[in-house]
């Protein structure tokens, strides 16, 4: 599926960001204009049923790492995946071959306990901005605003079998493409043991202190310090 994108910034570098689930590009809002003052051409995308991209009858990991395959151009400069789309990122960038690869707290190892609600009142209707931020410490009022128009866009059932719950999906033993893992402090899907044999295979992992898992939004200062020997 040919994803919808958009554009931040006219460098003659490129790169690309991918979102997590229930979210969309604009999630990227701070952080993409920074990308961008390095001298990059910064494309947002929206994986299927997300943001303005198209539904789809099946929501596999190979199916959304074959929508970047045939969205993105191969060779891009720097290719960044948080969450969910450091899933996908995972399984598509040996046929992007970017320059480098980026993965922000990737959803590799999920927890069993995971429950994704979307922030519906009883009756079905949307929760107002108010009623969400308590259920997202730490998200400014901005974060938490892009985060319901988001999750208002994106197709519930995602979050139905066979798609959810998400299997693990572990990377290969050794990067395809050079790469920096940046994980939350603690990570629950990139846990210290699996850390370690990411370094070992030679995988750069690098820990935000006390960062959550939705870095670029609770720790964006930490997280361009750990970016910024990449751009």
């Amino acid at each position: 599926m040919k994803l919808w994108t958009t554009d931040v910034g006219d460098g003659p570098k490129r790169a690309a960001l991918i979102h997590g689930l229930t979210g969309d590009s604009g999630t990227w809002f701070e952080l993409a204009p920074w990308i961008a003052g390095h001298g990059y051409t910064v494309t947002l995308v929206d994986q299927r049923g997300h943001g303005q991209s198209e539904r789809a009858d099946s929501y596999t990991p190979e199916d959304l790492a074959g929508d970047l395959v045939e969205t993105l151009p191969t060779g891009l400069d720097l290719v960044i995946g948080h969450s969910l789309g450091g899933r996908s990122l995972t399984l598509a960038a040996e046929r992007l071959a970017p320059k480098q690869a980026v993965y922000l707290d990737p959803g590799w190892i999920i927890p069993d306990d995971l429950e994704i609600t979307p922030p519906q009142r009883p009756d079905g209707s949307w929760m107002s901005v108010e009623e969400l931020a308590p259920l997202l410490p730490g998200f400014s009022r901005a974060h938490v605003e892009q985060a319901l128009r988001a999750v208002k866009l994106f197709d519930l059932a995602h979050l139905e079998a066979p798609a959810f719950p998400l299997a693990t999906l572990l990377p290969p033993e050794e990067p395809v493409v050079p790469s920096l893992v940046v994980v939350a402090d603690p990570s629950r899907v990139v846990p210290p043991d699996l850390q370690d044999r990411l370094q070992r295979g030679g995988y750069t992992v690098r820990v935000v202190p006390g960062g959550g898992h939705d870095l670029h939004v609770l720790n964006l200062e930490a997280t361009k310090h750990a970016l910024a020997d990449r751009l």
